[in-house]
């Protein structure tokens, strides 16, 4: 063996390596596999990269036969005849190390032993310091990837993943991979999830949302080129959500998706908390009439046909016109907030002659004028403060659908305006770049829906663990208490407060009464009366106010009559079981007659989350001791054995079961059958010498021959992109800024669709 004189070999203690981690002659695998992994570990402890030499196999059954471990500086590096054209050249690794590990199967017991073996380099080896950056020693592990994939999907850049990955472990030392493998990780992650392209890979995304929940619902609609144009989707949760809270819905299409500000609207509404529930979301390609008619009755289908009882939208006339066509059981309202800001934009702020404020004249005909001849005589009187009435003639004809009297016999539940979308885009213009992909697009509306929800859940452990403020033990507020939601109940209660001091007349008619309700102070200020009609019979209040009719609360007015009446309790009819505690209770059905499971895998989740910290207290307190490390160690290894094996005959059983249940429903867009990207191969565009166009007749052969190769070569780069679906690609994956490409980038050609829901 030839030595590097110039050489200072790093010599490493055998004191400090493992014993078991150190090879000799003799020593036997039961396969090539545990013998590759041993001399990756012995190279780890070692200091020094490893490589397979080779592999020699049987003719016979194509069983290895012998292979051969070997250093990574082993041989020398073949000259390139385009050295001479590179100014800087590469750096040398090779030093023609002999060190080896040869295995050779042993024909008795079937097993492989070593029967050569060097273990003397003549080159430098690692230090300790710097074992981890060897490339053999490199590597992501399953649950790394799991780690580096959920840190990137919850905004965490990689630079501060990493480092958090570093101080779980340690220190950079006892992590197994760089900074540089995190950032190639998520690059070819992103090229895989783009395998099939934008609208390919966002189908894809959608049938894998399929198979984990089968009550996702998704749908496409086609142009005339059969290509891609609006597409819809909603989840399990949104399903169940809906059914619950979907009676007053808020559909906002002002948030652009990129540079190009392609529309993505979501459908909103409230929940139990009054805190914001999603329903539904929609990417489309254009406002047209056609477009939104497509995305409501898709919304409808998705949610078993169940109409809302109101639904507002801006002031588009093309949304406007598919909202009477669709939703023709719901009161169609408009966003009082678009109205206010086509007012600054259309009216002036003040008069300029008497300095009145047109602005807050508009405001008030629009929140606080409850009656009707008040609204058209204010309303008039503003007109002659404008000079251009253009704009106010046209929200004249609309005012059904925006002003305070007219709505006041309207479902609303306070809701006056598309604010809850407006908070929404608020949260999406957070997580949300214009040069995302659509993979990245939909995982980023996760998560940000996954906060709205997290809300939810946050409210509902606060009102299990704190108990509302009762003013008064008195037996109806108690009783409400109980029932509503902290946030409902204060509504409530506020009610019940200004009832007590009301004042009350008695009609002529049955159990009729005027009722006036006031504010207290220094003096008690009543407000308007309002006429009640009460029914001791079954507990029954009429308030002319439609407080009750509008949110589902019952008012101070009826309060005070049901206190006359001597009735101590609210009745079933005025617990509006959306704003209770119990609002989700029952089972949901999707448009399959099937019952919807919000997370199918909570149960697993609830498993992991016990064995995790059992586990990992262990792993902790058996670290310090060297015995008990390796009694975890041993002990883990054969647990991990029975487990796969258990996991293994519960896998076969399932098999023997009929798939029919898990496969998704015939009348859902599942029959989709994509294909990769094209794998192009690179070739030289350099200009040909003068020379190779004269005698160009002679390479003709060569050329045909390296066409041939080209051929055999693209051959088994399909084969190998069929066969194993996380292959890398070489194309660099387009961003959702050329959205139109993912709109018209699926023809028929390339997804065969066969039917939506």
């Amino acid at each position: 063996m030839t030595e590097n004189k110039n050489a200072e070999p790093y010599t490493l203690n055998e004191e400090n390596m493992f014993p078991c981690l150190v090879p000799h002659v003799g020593m036997k695998f039961r396969n090539t596999d545990e013998g590759w992994n041993f001399w990756l570990a012995y190279g780890g402890q070692r200091g020094f990269d490893v490589r397979k030499r080779y592999t020699n196999k049987s003719k016979i059954d194509g069983k290895v036969t012998s292979c051969r471990f070997v250093c990574a500086n082993e041989g020398h590096r073949g000259k390139d005849k385009r050295d001479d054209q590179v100014k800087c050249h590469r750096a040398e690794t090779r030093t023609d190390c002999e060190v080896r590990m040869c295995l050779v199967k042993d024909k008795d017991s079937d097993e492989y032993k070593i029967n050569d073996l060097n273990l003397e380099h003549n080159h430098v080896l690692h230090s300790p310091e710097t074992f981890h950056l060897m490339v053999s020693q490199r590597k992501i592990s399953d649950l790394q990837a799991f780690e580096i994939e959920t840190a990137d999907d919850s905004g965490i850049g990689p630079k501060a993943s990493h480092e958090l990955a570093c101080r779980q472990v340690g220190g950079p030392l006892n992590l197994s991979y760089t900074l540089r493998d995190h950032k190639n990780y998520l690059r070819g992650k992103r090229q895989r999830e783009m395998a099939y392209g934008h609208a390919g890979s966002m189908l894809k995304y959608f049938q894998n949302k399929m198979v984990e929940n089968p009550s996702f619902q998704y749908a496409t609609q086609m142009d005339i080129e059969e290509k891609i144009a609006n597409i819809f989707w909603a989840d399990a949760k949104m399903v169940v959500d809906y059914t619950h809270f979907g009676d007053v819905v808020s559909f906002d299409t002002t948030f652009g998706t990129n540079r190009e500000s392609r529309p993505f609207g979501v459908f909103v509404g409230f929940n139990q908390f009054r805190e914001t529930v999603i329903f539904g979301a929609a990417l489309m390609y254009d406002e047209t009439f056609e477009s939104f008619k497509w995305i409501f009755e898709t919304f409808l289908k998705a949610h078993n046909g169940k109409q809302p009882k109101t639904f507002y939208t801006d002031q588009d006339f093309a949304m406007g016109k598919a909202v009477e066509q669709v939703f023709h059981e719901a009161w169609h309202g408009l966003c009082t907030f678009h109205i206010m800001q086509n007012a600054i934009k259309h009216l002036p702020k003040q008069e300029k002659d008497k300095g009145s404020n047109i602005l807050a004249d508009f405001s008030a005909c629009m929140f606080e004028y409850e009656d009707k001849e008040k609204f058209e005589t204010e309303f008039v009187m503003l007109r002659t403060k404008v000079q251009k009435q253009t704009w106010l003639d046209s929200i004249y004809k609309l005012k059904e659908k925006w002003a305070a009297c007219y709505m006041k016999h309207v479902y609303t539940l306070g809701m006056r305006s598309t604010q809850l979308s407006e908070s929404l885009n608020n949260d999406l213009k957070i997580h949300f770049k214009s040069d995302f992909d659509i993979i990245r697009f939909l995982k980023h509306f996760e998560r940000v829906v996954q906060g709205k929800r997290n809300n939810e859940l946050k409210s509902e452990f606060e009102s299990r663990k704190k108990q509302p403020r009762i003013i008064m033990k008195i037996p109806m507020l108690l009783q409400a208490s109980k029932l509503y939601t902290p946030i409902i109940f204060e509504a409530f209660q506020s009610q019940y407060v200004r009832s007590m001091t009301a004042c009350t007349k008695v009609l002529d008619g049955n159990n009729e009464y005027l009722v006036a309700t006031g504010s207290l102070g220094e003096e008690l200020v009543l407000e308007e009366e309002c006429k009640v009609i009460g029914n001791p019979l079954d507990q029954s209040v009429v308030c002319s106010c439609n407080l009750f009719n509008r949110t589902g609360i019952i008012c101070a007015h009826a309060l005070k009559v049901l206190d006359l009446m001597n009735i101590k309790s609210l009745a079933a009819q005025y617990i509006l079981k959306r704003w209770t505690r119990q609002a989700r209770s029952g089972t949901v059905q999707d448009m399959n007659g099937k019952k919807v499971i919000e997370n199918p895998k909570f149960d697993a989740m609830l498993r992991y989350r016990y064995f995790s910290r059992k586990l990992l207290n262990l792993a902790h307190r058996a670290a310090y001791f060297p015995e008990c490390t390796l009694l975890m160690d041993s002990t883990i290894d054969i647990l991990g054995q029975q487990i796969e094996d258990r996991i293994t005959t519960c896998t076969n059983d399932d098999q023997s079961v009929s798939q029919s249940d898990l496969a998704p429903p015939n009348d859902t867009l599942s029959n989709v059958q994509l294909k990769k990207k094209e794998v192009r191969i690179k070739t030289s565009k350099r200009k040909k010498l003068g020379w190779e166009e004269k005698h160009k007749g002679r390479k003709n052969g060569q050329n045909r021959t390296q066409l041939q190769v080209q051929v055999s070569m693209a051959q088994e780069i399909e084969k190998e992109v069929s066969s194993n679906e996380k292959r890398k690609e070489p194309e660099e994956y387009s961003t959702i800024s050329s959205f139109t490409q993912l709109l018209n980038g699926a023809s028929s050609d390339d997804l065969k669709i066969e039917g939506f829901f």
